[in-house]
């Protein structure tokens, strides 16, 4: 059974809260965001010309080790600096992609590819991109 450190994510931040209502020091948790980037370059696996001269950018990603946490934000931050450009993923497997959700399931990574916009697909690049 996991361990409950309400509100607080684990033992140290329940301590650090702790310390700070002892101290009766006024504060927050976990209510203010700031926004940030990272600059890096992205290497694109494969690159088609399709038939009409656009451009098709396909990145394969193999198990769930090759696709995590920093690979995710890399591919978001790469789609938000460039939102026209046609960047697809194919995927070795649907693999568990993160932590579990609250109703116990994890992500896949399919389910990760629709929420933020990648068109994908498993295992194969399929005919119809080929033909488009």
């Amino acid at each position: 059974m996991k361990k409950s450190y309400k509100p607080y994510r684990n033992r140290f931040e329940q301590k650090t809260g702790e310390d700070l209502k002892a101290h009766k020091s006024e504060f927050v948790y976990e209510k203010i965001k700031f926004d940030y980037t990272v600059a890096g370059k992205y290497l694109v696996d494969f690159t088609i010309i399709k038939k009409n001269g656009k451009l098709m950018h396909i990145e394969t990603k193999g198990n769930g080790l090759s696709f995590d946490g920093h690979t995710k934000r890399k591919m978001i931050a790469v789609k938000k600096a460039h939102p026209d450009v046609d960047i697809r993923i194919v995927f070795y497997a649907d693999g568990k992609c993160g932590p579990k959700r609250k109703d116990g399931t994890h992500m896949r990574q399919s389910d990760w590819a629709k929420k933020y916009g990648f068109q994908y697909s498993i295992k194969d690049i399929p005919e119809s991109w080929y033909a488009e």
